[in-house]
């Protein structure tokens, strides 16, 4: 693909989306399809805006009679307007400003910065020493649980990922094939004096052209986060047993009991104090508490057992 411009390639993406979508429609119109494939294929980098602009009609003018004649549904039809506008917008039209930024400080402890990310329906935090114009790493969900479970020394500058900083006159575009190259899932942004003005993920830039998308650790399933590729999660304690048996495939055999905090509880027989490490082995997973507060079991580790165990262990 090397040698076309971002436009004439979502153009050419946008070909393929319109073949797949309107199969019917499009088969009566295969002339013009054809005639627009071929400008679209031989479109070099050197050629004029206004021969793209003229491309990118004669494309609108047929998904909009599709449109008109039912071929194409509504959602449809926008979706590949915004795909058109995609490559006119700079960084700025769609970043989270600075002012809305949710971000960590350096010297947070991990079990803070995973409570607080915990709370709220984000995966990745940008990191900050003394203000946010001095951001020194990002934040991702998963390493900071991975880092409160398996590295006990472990700072927020330890397992924080390189920033990946951007102007904010950038195309959106550019950006977007830059950061699908790099696999880089967050941009900070920033002006001309290299102050923070606001950051943008890919979901930002997605939720342009399809509308919203759900985060991989959004509100909705925040109760239950997968650690890595294992069976190993990371559940609430207030998480419903229904929920977790559609997760774990497994069921509860208990009566009047309805979150995963009052099981372990009828398990252990006693209210849990602070600092107390329990485990529960049930059904072949462990449930291992990792937060208590205030005798509820806030936050558990559920891991799949090597090999089932046919009767429950405690161990205190």
């Amino acid at each position: 693909m090397e040698g076309f411009t971002p436009s004439v390639l979502m153009m050419i993406i946008l070909a393929v989306i319109i073949g797949f979508a309107v199969g019917c429609f499009f088969m009566k119109q295969r002339e013009k399809i054809k005639e627009a494939k071929k400008k679209l294929h031989t479109s070099e980098q050197e050629h004029e805006e206004d021969e793209d602009n003229e491309y990118e009609e004669e494309i609108m003018n047929i998904v909009n009679e599709g449109h008109e004649q039912g071929a194409i549904m509504e959602g449809e039809a926008r979706m590949i307007t915004n795909i058109f506008e995609f490559g006119d917008k700079d960084v700025t039209d769609v970043m989270t400003s600075r002012k809305k930024i949710d971000a960590i400080d350096v010297n947070m402890s991990v079990e803070k910065a995973l409570n607080y990310m915990l709370d709220e329906p984000y995966s990745r935090y940008p990191l900050y020493e003394d203000d946010i114009d001095n951001i020194v790493g990002v934040l991702y969900l998963k390493d900071v649980i991975d880092a409160y479970l398996n590295q006990k020394e472990a700072t927020l500058s330890d397992i924080a990922r390189e920033p990946f900083f951007v102007h904010q006159t950038m195309n959106l575009s550019v950006l977007f094939q830059e950061m699908q190259t790099k696999k880089i899932h967050m941009a900070i942004v920033i002006d001309e004096y290299s102050q923070t003005e606001g950051i943008v993920s890919m979901e930002d830039m997605l939720e342009v052209i399809v509308g919203n998308i759900l985060d991989e650790y959004d509100v909705e399933d925040r109760n239950i986060t997968k650690i890595g590729w294992a069976d190993i999660y990371l559940v609430r304690g207030s998480t419903r047993l229904e929920e977790l048996e559609d997760t774990l495939g497994i069921e509860f055999d208990v009566e009047d009991i309805e979150t995963l905090n009052g099981f372990l509880i009828d398990q252990l027989g006693h209210l849990p104090e602070d600092n107390e490490e329990i485990e529960i082995i049930y059904q072949g997973y462990s449930f291992k508490s990792v937060d208590i507060h205030d005798n509820m079991i806030r936050q558990v580790k559920v891991e799949k057992r090597k090999r089932k165990e046919e009767e429950d262990v405690r161990t205190q």
